[in-house]
């Protein structure tokens, strides 16, 4: 793998790491269900938050395909939190 490669995903990596920590504050992963992880307001809040930050950090990489992975990706996390929410009323 060339170098910008390993980077990128080194980099997501540990964004996800970091996520999975903040995403669980009060409890472990295990002590909740499926359904509190996807109703509860902290970990939708944590989902978007990361997806506006996947969708603006993408403007600092240069490589196109990357960009628009990370952008899509972004996207699709603060559209996810906003349907669950939506769902939630």
């Amino acid at each position: 793998m060339n170098q910008p490669v390993t980077r990128f995903f080194a980099s997501v990596a540990t964004f996800a790491l970091a996520l999975a920590a903040q995403a669980h504050p009060g409890h472990d992963l295990h002590d909740a269900s499926a359904r509190h992880l996807f109703t509860s307001a902290d970990h939708l809040a944590v989902l978007a938050l990361a997806g506006a930050a996947l969708w603006f950090g993408a403007r600092s990489v240069q490589d196109r395909l990357p960009r628009r992975v990370l952008q899509g990706i972004g996207v699709l996390a603060i559209a996810v939190a906003g349907l669950v929410w939506g769902l939630r009323a």
